[in-house]
């Protein structure tokens, strides 16, 4: 019974995130075909995924609506998050801190959210705290504050280097515009909630995937979904 209500639960809050049945299908059977005596275990890009469904009830909450886009204009910085990569050529090891300096490239969807963070600069003259994959998407007359370090890494530790950044040259934050893929936006907007900043959307969220990317869970929504289940999954309370 209680797999149900987690599917349920999960179903109202994707749907809100804008994934297409088809991902909220894929995930719905990936659980049901991955969960045994209670416990969900996963195997992703997000280590260890192995939860009991009664410690995931309740935590995936519907997303709160959103339409005043003129507080855009108070935030005190952008901050965006990269979505994926292309890589120069193939490699088995990836993310490894070598491979990404020498191998990684933006591709597609990080050109798009170079192109946004842009556009909030010139319009709001807000600071741009970039993922290097977005910042090395800009063209070369676009300035920024802070790109986070060229390695492989998680949207909290992106977030705990912008803000650290930022306590360094003494410059507050409480509230971001959020550029992302529109599937990894809400899951941004937690992250920042949880170190007590406030995440606004932009109107126009990118939803697109690139045809040549190189990270497995960036290639499709079926794929992301289940991957930001872990990671959602992974940022629940014990029960």
């Amino acid at each position: 019974m209680s797999l149900d209500q987690l599917l349920v639960e999960l179903t109202a809050h994707y749907r809100d995130r804008g994934f297409p049945d088809s991902a909220l299908v894929h995930l719905r059977w990936t659980l049901v075909a991955n969960t045994k005596d209670g416990n969900v275990r996963l195997a992703t890009a997000y280590p260890n995924c192995s939860r009991r469904v009664e410690s995931l009830l309740g935590h995936f909450k519907r997303c709160p609506p959103f339409s005043d886009y003129s507080l855009l204009a108070s935030a005190d910085a952008v901050f965006g998050f990269a979505c994926g990569y292309r890589m120069k050529k193939w490699s088995n090891a990836p993310t490894s801190e070598a491979d990404v300096r020498t191998n990684r490239l933006p591709g597609a969807n990080n050109a798009v959210l170079a192109q946004q963070a842009q556009l909030l600069n010139l319009e709001h003259k807000l600071d741009l705290y970039l993922q290097f994959e977005i910042a090395h998407a800009l063209s070369a007359d676009t300035a920024f504050a802070f790109a986070s370090s060229p390695k492989d890494q998680g949207t909290k530790d992106v977030a705990c280097e912008f803000l650290a950044h930022a306590v360094s040259i003494g410059k507050k934050i409480s509230k971001v515009v959020v550029v992302a893929h529109r599937y990894h936006f809400e899951r941004c907007r937690l992250v920042l909630q949880g170190m007590n900043i406030t995440g606004l959307p932009i109107r126009d969220q990118y939803s697109g995937f690139d045809s040549q990317e190189s990270q497995p869970r960036a290639m499709s929504p079926e794929e992301m979904i289940v991957n930001d289940f872990a990671s959602m999954a992974g940022m629940a309370p014990d029960a």
